[in-house]
């Protein structure tokens, strides 16, 4: 399977992390919790070819279809994935990046402060109708002291490559993403879902040693 591809928000403002920065040295330990309340979102493009009355009846009779099957394939997906295997992933990758520290350190429970990552979107993606599609997740962290004060917040996307569809339907824009997803088996989803996540926790690690300073 491809290596996942990381993409990032950047900071909203320099120096946005300074409470962080105070404050992460005293953490001292941390627990985790991965945290999903929705299910998948699947977009898969649609088409615009134009302003005339033809092009917009075409338009909208591929949207409408395109609708129907964004709908299958996120049933195909619930169907597939077992969310409690992918929030394990995601904190087993959490935990095995930071270990020991910098800038404190995991634990499995009673840590003195907790590390919340959130996933807030999730799901299937495609940037325009034929793209190769990808898995991804949004991921909102935030860090509490045992107090309840909070002191850290940041979001992560991480997202990997849905299936293997052919080099010319890629470099000519027409792959099929229903068809992919069709192919792909239970296990092929779920280990999927499992990778990009255990690669999100290593990254939620990555920008929070950065923003640690």
């Amino acid at each position: 399977m491809p290596a996942p591809a990381m993409l990032l928000l950047l900071p909203l403002a320099l120096g946005c992390h300074a409470k962080f920065k105070k404050n992460a040295p005293t953490l001292g330990q941390v627990d985790a919790q991965v945290l999903i309340s929705s299910g998948p979102s699947v977009y898969l493009g649609r088409l615009n070819s134009g302003d005339s009355l033809v092009a917009n009846i075409v338009d909208l009779a591929v949207n409408v279809s395109q609708a129907i099957n964004e709908v299958e394939v996120a049933d195909r997906i619930v169907n597939a994935v077992d969310l409690q295997s992918t929030n394990e992933a995601m904190e087993r990758g959490f935990a095995k990046t930071l270990g020991d520290g910098p800038p404190f350190a995991y634990v499995l429970a009673d840590a003195p402060a907790t590390v919340q990552m959130e996933i807030i979107d999730w799901g299937m993606t495609a940037p325009f109708l034929g793209a190769q599609a990808q898995f991804d997740y949004t991921v909102r962290v935030r860090i509490y002291k045992a107090d309840g004060e909070r002191v850290y917040s940041s979001r992560t996307t991480c997202s990997t490559s849905a299936g293997a569809p052919p080099a010319v339907s890629r470099a000519l824009g027409l792959v099929s993403n229903i068809k992919q997803i069709e192919q792909m088996t239970d296990e092929e989803i779920q280990s999927a879902f499992d990778v990009v996540g255990e690669w999100c926790g290593q990254e939620v690690t990555r920008k929070m040693r950065k923003h640690a300073g």
